[in-house]
Parts: structure tokens; C-alpha cells; sequence
């Protein structure tokens, strides 16, 4: 393994007994990488080397949005040890949560899934921490004709903001075998935002029933406003999507045009 995996668990004061990877190819790449650690007291956790583009404060701002959950009842991907920086690159160690997505979700398991986005929208709903350093938010098209040097002139969309988890996608959402919550995972992107782009990025548009749970559970139903961003919003998510594929190749030296391709589709469609 190219990396020196043990010496940086030893960096952050713990001392690995056996370390394996979640998936494979995270080794080389410039994006987020998470490996299983176990280590000789027994506890199971998570080695996570954070994005390139990742900063402490950034990290800093997501460690309070953990913290709070946590001390809600909420299990989360804690951090356990770090951030340090190793190798140029920002390392720590975080709590494991247990159990597995639902690898095809029914239509009553979007809506529980929506159930659950409200919940964790409730409980977020009372922590002010300002903007998170090095984003900005999907529906503030003023900032983003700035960032893209658009024709200024577009009307500013202004919906109701909250901290979001930013890919309350199906994938991030574990349960035991029985079916329970067992815990979410990937606050990475977890910044103020609307909950019309929560929506966005948790892909409603292959789970539906998201929403129908969502507006069942929560005492903040979208408003017409915010349900009628929904449709803008999900072309935004396509050309966002396209400018991370062109960015990881220029970065990664290898384009993956297929991906690149099939978000311009669902832009052109």
C-alpha cells in the first residue's frame, strides 16, 4: 500500500491493530478516502483522509454540526482523533456507524427516508453557525453568476435556509438488520442551505416518496416557493456535477467522460 497508513494513525495517538479499505481506489485519488480501523484496544473506527480541497476551518465547521447531533442522539461519523495534516493532506479519525443502506429502496423506504431528513432538519434547525468557509449555497444565484461570472439579472431565489447534510442520499442512510436506524454518515457538504436543495441532492427525483414523508413528519413543510425550486434546482445539481467531473480530471489527470456525458444529458432533458 503506497501509503504509510499505521504512521498516520500513530500521528493522531492511536495504535492500529489491522486497517483495510472501504472501497477500493482510494489509495490515489484526490477525493475523500475512508479505511475500517481496528485498533489494539479493540475499538472499531474510521481512518477518513479528507478531499484536496478540504481546510481545518472547513473541517472545524463540520465537527460542530457532528458534535450537536451526537449530543441529540444522533449516530454520526464523530470525530474520534484530528485533523492533522499529513503529507499535505488533512487526516482523522472518526466514530464507525454500523448496519447498510437499503440497496433498493420501496417506495415506503424513500418516504421513511424523508421521515428522517425532517427530523434531522429539526434538529439542526436551532444551531447558528454562519456560513461554512469555501461554500456557498445552491440557491443564491447572485453568488453563483459571481462565482461563474454569469450575466448578473437573474432573480434571486430566497427560501427559508437551515443547516443541511448536503447528500442525505440513500447510501449515507444505514440500518440494522432488523430495518431500524442504525445512523448517517458523509456530513462532508453539510453547510446552510435550503431544504429545497436537500431535496435536490438526496435525489427526489428517484425516490418520490421522499418528499410525501418528509411533509408528513415535519412541522416546516415546503412552502409553493420552495417546491417550485425543486425543478430549477435539479439543473443546477447537473452543471455543479459536470464542473466536479471536469475538476477531478484536471486535477486526477483522468476525465470520466461516461459520468461527464450523463449529467449534460439530464441538463439537456
Amino acid at each position: 500500500m503506497p501509503l504509510s497508513l499505521d504512521a498516520i494513525v500513530a500521528a493522531l495517538g492511536l495504535d492500529a491493530e489491522r486497517i483495510e479499505p472501504t472501497r477500493p481506489g482510494d489509495d490515489d485519488s484526490a477525493g475523500n478516502g475512508n479505511w475500517h480501523l481496528w485498533t489494539r484496544d479493540g475499538e472499531h473506527h474510521v481512518l477518513r483522509r479528507y478531499h484536496v480541497l478540504r481546510s481545518e476551518l472547513d473541517l472545524a465547521y463540520e465537527t460542530k454540526v457532528l458534535d450537536h447531533l451526537t449530543g441529540r442522539g444522533w449516530c454520526v461519523p464523530a470525530k474520534i482523533a484530528g485533523p492533522i495534516r499529513y503529507d499535505d493532506r488533512l487526516w482523522a479519525v472518526t466514530q464507525f456507524v454500523p448496519g447498510q443502506p437499503h440497496k433498493e429502496e420501496t417506495a415506503a423506504q424513500q418516504a421513511e427516508r424523508g421521515e428522517l431528513l425532517a427530523r434531522l432538519h429539526a434538529d439542526l434547525r436551532d444551531l447558528e453557525l454562519g456560513s461554512r468557509p469555501g461554500f456557498f449555497q445552491a440557491a443564491d444565484l447572485d453568488v453563483m453568476g459571481e462565482f461563474q461570472s454569469w450575466e448578473r439579472g437573474v432573480d434571486l431565489l430566497r427560501l427559508p435556509q437551515t443547516i443541511v447534510h448536503g447528500d442525505f442520499a440513500s447510501w449515507n442512510v444505514h440500518f440494522d438488520d432488523d430495518g431500524r436506524l442504525a445512523g448517517v454518515i458523509d456530513f462532508d457538504l453539510a453547510h446552510p442551505d435550503s431544504p429545497a436543495w436537500e431535496f435536490v441532492i438526496a435525489r427526489l427525483d428517484l425516490a418520490p416518496g421522499l418528499l410525501t414523508g418528509y411533509q408528513r413528519a415535519t412541522t416546516h413543510p415546503l412552502n409553493e416557493s420552495e417546491l417550485a425550486a425543486i425543478e430549477p434546482l435539479q439543473a443546477v445539481l447537473q452543471v455543479l456535477m459536470v464542473m466536479a467531473g471536469l475538476w477531478n480530471g484536471q486535477h486526477g489527470g483522468r476525465f470520466d467522460e461516461a459520468m461527464i456525458t450523463r449529467h449534460l444529458d439530464k441538463f439537456g432533458s
